[in-house]
């Protein structure tokens, strides 16, 4: 691994991307001499400041960058984002509160449903109606549109939300309302353009989140691009949930598009790795400091629109990623009832774990520590040392310091059990049995644990990569710009409304088309066209790839799709088509990651021999291996530790280490 240690002796970087997590903030850099890579903590109370850390400790100052952020996830996490108004139809201004009849727990008497966003003094409603097909019921007038425009400006909102009754047939109501709010000052958020699709509930709650967490985005950018001055380097782009990128400046009105902005990378990238290697399905496992994202994919990442940040729904396409609250900076506490409790909440980048040497909180990481399973004078590379005497003080506290080794023990049993159920949630929950699948590990934390939840669910084949704890962002440089589009066209899946859809698919590559010519996209553009449909009666649609409009073959796909998700057909239903959805992106940049790792010859020298804790074995005495040392030619057995800049990878009794050519590290059980 090149490390930055003299950014001036650099050649020209030519691109960089940046991942900000909750506790480090990850930048890999392309070079004429190689990928150049870096991990600094994260500034949580200024991001940007992580960002610029990064940037100045690789050299990469003025180079093209790929970001992806946590700013707009933390903004509804932590209700952070602006004071934000919702103007709906008249009668319909508490349907973000109303919310549908879903029950997660059936028979639960005291459901909670998540607090709305904007709370009710800042609902307004206009004097309008639009009927289905967008049939006019009720004209807007200009005055009516100026009167809740001055109620909303005089309510001290920063940002507003429309989200009128039908808008997505009929959005001139909505534009007129944007008009005079924007002549007051307030930033605004158009259903018919966030989201124009049907569902009034999800879509007035996307829109709320948009506007809620855009002002906060847009603040952030703005302080970081004053200070990168990315005027004359290509500028900047963002990552988006549904794996692609758009520029800065879509990205300041579009913040929603961005809550999984840094886990869709981790997504993209084992794809991409995928591919290479010539796996078909595989399970991303990404562990970092603050949580852990798992996702299943059979070649493409799987994309959906039924994603919920803190119990809200976001119905914007993103790629199916399950995230809990189980980092390496996971807080392990015993509750009132004595039980022993790891995560959600996390030590972050500041304090930190007890072993950072700036709090006394019990983490995974110092019960990891603890056990031997961490080198101290290993961490970042070795520019920063952990304080192993914090770490048993900091667990002696759970249990008692005659009793730091259970404590440890058990913080790392909670946090498997954990981790092993979102692996199951995302596999065996839906029909896919996990030990068909090999596990790819990465993030800060991912290679340390991949190997034993793996003997837990059965999985016999891990991949490590080279870079695993930057790997979000190798999946930010291979990202391809381009974002999604839909709308609404509800109607039977016959000959006539074949050639409406036909028509919409035409507008909305058009309309995807004219946005990625502003971006400086114009060559090589791909479309894939997708339809949501169902049976008619239903509530709920399968998603439809689609490549000719013909209607005996869309009935065929429809038909595949269905039996696929739910195992039978429903002979003789009417089916109908709900939503139309077009993703377009621009071809993938070349980026020379991977170059193939030659043998040395000999077989690698351990540098050190310690006794570590293993789920199978207990305390064994095991070799620790520096990772530049091995080599395909030699493979190593467990016991053992793999040393790197960014990871460590344990290597447990009856696992098989083999680097393959290119330099991934391939862990099979024996």
């Amino acid at each position: 691994m090149v490390t930055p240690e003299m950014p001036s002796e650099l050649e020209t970087v030519s691109i960089a991307a940046v991942d900000v997590g909750g506790t480090f903030t990850d930048l890999v850099a392309i070079t004429s001499r190689g990928p150049v890579t870096l991990k600094v903590p994260s500034t949580p109370a200024a991001p940007e400041k992580g960002v610029l850390d990064a940037i100045a400790g690789a050299g990469a100052a003025g180079a093209p960058l790929v970001h992806g952020s946590t700013v707009a996830t933390n903004a509804i996490l932590e209700r952070s984002g602006a004071k934000t108004a919702f103007v709906a139809t008249a009668g319909f201004a508490d349907i973000i509160e109303i919310g549908r009849q879903e029950r997660p727990y059936l028979y639960r008497l005291d459901v909670r449903k998540p607090e709305p966003l904007v709370p009710r003094n800042l609902r307004f409603e206009a004097r309008e109606r639009v009927g289905p097909g967008g049939a006019l019921l009720q004209k807007l007038t200009r005055s009516d549109a100026k009167q809740v425009a001055s109620k909303v400006a005089s309510s001290g909102a920063r940002s507003a939300a429309v989200c009128l009754l039908f808008s997505f047939e009929h959005p001139h109501h909505e534009e007129m309302l944007r008009e005079e709010l924007e002549k007051l000052g307030v930033a605004v958020s158009l259903s018919s353009w966030v989201l124009p699709e049907y569902r009034e509930y999800e879509r007035a709650s996307t829109t709320v989140i948009n506007a809620f967490v855009s002002p906060v985005m847009e603040g952030y950018l703005d302080r970081l691009e004053d200070e990168l001055d990315t005027s004359e380097s290509g500028g900047m782009r963002l990552m988006h949930s549904a794996g692609g990128t758009i520029s800065s400046e879509l990205a300041r009105h579009r913040a929603a598009d961005l809550v999984l902005s840094g886990p869709a990378g981790g997504a993209v990238a084992s794809s991409w790795l995928a591919g290479s290697l010539g796996l078909d399905d595989v399970i991303s496992f990404d562990m970092g400091g603050t949580s852990t994202d798992v996702s299943l994919m059979s070649g493409e990442p799987t994309v959906t629109r039924e994603t919920r940040i803190n119990g809200l729904p976001v119905a914007l396409p993103m790629i199916d990623i399950h995230t809990i609250g189980a980092g390496g900076g996971s807080i392990a506490h015993v509750d009132r009832a004595g039980v022993l409790k790891v995560g959600p909440e996390s030590a972050g980048a500041d304090p930190g774990p007890a072993c950072y040497g700036k709090s006394m909180l019990p983490t995974v990481t110092d019960a990891n520590l603890a056990l031997g399973r961490l080198e101290p004078s290993w961490f970042l590379g070795g520019r920063m040392t952990l304080q192993v005497d914090k770490s048993i003080t900091a667990l002696g506290s759970l249990a008692g310091p005659a009793n730091v080794a259970h404590a440890a023990r058990s913080t790392l049993e909670v946090a498997y059990s954990h981790m092993e159920a979102a692996v199951k949630k995302v596999s065996l929950e839906r029909g896919f049995d996990p030990r068909e699948f090999a596990l790819v590990a990465f993030g800060g934390a991912g290679p340390m644990h991949a190997c034993e939840l793996s003997a837990r669910l059965e999985i016999p084949r891990v991949i490590v990569p080279v870079y695993p704890g930057l790997f979000s962002s190798i999946g930010m440089l291979l990202a391809q710009p381009g974002r999604d589009h839909s709308r609404s066209s509800i109607g039977p899946l016959d000959d006539l409304h074949i050639e409406s859809l036909s028509r919409t698919f035409s507008e909305l590559e058009r309309q995807a088309s004219d946005e990625m010519k502003r971006e400086g996209f114009s060559d090589g553009l791909q479309f894939r066209r997708t339809l949501a449909m169902r049976y008619r009666g239903q509530s709920h649609e399968v998603s439809v790839p689609v490549r000719r409009l013909r209607r005996a073959e869309v009935e065929r796909h429809f038909q595949q799709a269905y039996r696929a998700a739910f195992g039978y057909l429903r002979e003789g239903q009417e089916i109908e088509v709900v939503n139309v959805h077009l993703a377009c992106r621009a071809p993938r940049r070349d980026v020379p990651l991977a170059t193939p790792v030659a043998g040395t010859g000999r077989a690698p020298r351990p540098l050190s021999r310690k006794k570590t804790y293993f789920e199978r074995g207990g305390m064994t005495e095991c070799r620790v291996f520096a990772r530049s040392e091995l080599s395909p030619e030699h493979p190593i057995k467990g016991p053992a530790l793999v040393l790197q800049a960014d990871t460590t990878t344990l290597v447990p009794p009856g696992w098989r280490s083999t680097v393959d050519i290119m330099g991934n590290l391939d862990l099979e059980a024996l």
